[in-house]
């Protein structure tokens, strides 16, 4: 079965590149970097305002452009190829760890009561400008849009998504944790199960659901398995997946889980490579009213 996803696809790769320009944010040490080499540019100050512009509409033109050594580049798509096996996996935990684990609490990364008095807007770049210098995805979501992600993994826990790489598609498992998602790569699940090291974390803060209708989400990626645009693009496809609106989607959720028999891996790289990303836009433009 892997051995037919390491076909190389120019499709695949292009849905990173324009999956990467959707709502949720990443922030990486690379972007940083850039920025700092800039400011070192006596004529920064004069368009700073230009350029600023330039890198929040076209983060990866502006890698592209102002980008100058490897560490930076790596944080481009397509900077890694397939994950290798790790030495060991996690430290054994018990198999109910994760559903008795307390609910990670907002308070513990953001004073909420620095956001009094402030728009939903206002308080969604307070948050992305936090995780700014992080190796991070970071991003507000509706209260409906997650309430329908969270009750549809209630009934699917676990899943498999499709990353392309530089030489065909890799496979990352995911599995729902109360308010959190963890990602594992197949091969290291394969090999150590509920204790293989994880690629990507992320969690949901509903915190401030009540009050504000909004949900807060961030994420940490292993920077060796990961770089920022493939950790936003696996956040982008749990979305699409989780968000209820595609029944395509819906029923792979219900073969991957009630007929494993009859599920296919590559019809998830079919999906991907024939997707509507007015799906993705469309979702972006109710976030933002």
């Amino acid at each position: 079965m892997l051995g037919v996803a390491r076909r190389v696809c120019a499709a695949g790769q292009a849905a990173v590149t324009i999956m990467s320009k959707q709502p949720v944010s990443t922030s990486s040490y690379a972007m940083v970097k850039a920025i700092e080499e800039l400011e070192k540019n006596p004529y920064f100050g004069k368009y700073a305002g230009k350029i600023a512009k330039f890198q929040k509409e076209s983060p990866e033109e502006f890698l592209e452009k102002f980008a100058k050594n490897k560490e930076v580049k790596q944080s481009e798509p397509g900077g890694h190829s397939f994950t290798k096996v790790a030495e060991k996996g996690k430290e054994v935990v018990p198999k109910s760890a994760y559903s008795f684990a307390p609910q990670k609490k907002l308070e513990s990364i953001l004073k909420t009561d620095l956001l009094q008095g402030k728009t939903n807007q206002e308080v969604a770049y307070i948050w992305t400008e936090h995780f700014r210098q992080k190796d991070a995805v970071c991003g507000v979501i509706s209260s409906d849009t997650y309430d329908k992600q969270y009750e549809v993994s209630m009934k699917y826990s676990c899943f498999v998504l499709p990353l392309p790489r530089d030489k065909g598609y890799e496979f990352i498992i995911l599995q729902f944790a109360g308010h959190e998602v963890h990602f594992t790569s197949l091969v290291n699940y394969q090999a150590y199960k509920e204790n293989a090291p994880e690629c990507l974390t992320l969690v949901h803060y509903p915190d401030l659901k009540e009050e504000r209708g909004i949900v807060f989400m961030h994420g940490e990626y292993n920077k060796d398995i990961l770089n920022a645009f493939e950790a936003q693009f696996l956040v982008n496809q749990l979305q699409l997946y989780y968000g209820g609106g595609d029944k395509e989607r819906t029923a792979l959720l219900e073969k991957f889980h009630h007929s494993p028999g009859q599920f296919k891996h590559m019809e998830l790289v079919e999906h991907l490579e024939k997707l509507d990303l007015s799906v993705l836009s469309n979702k972006s433009d109710k976030e933002q009213q």
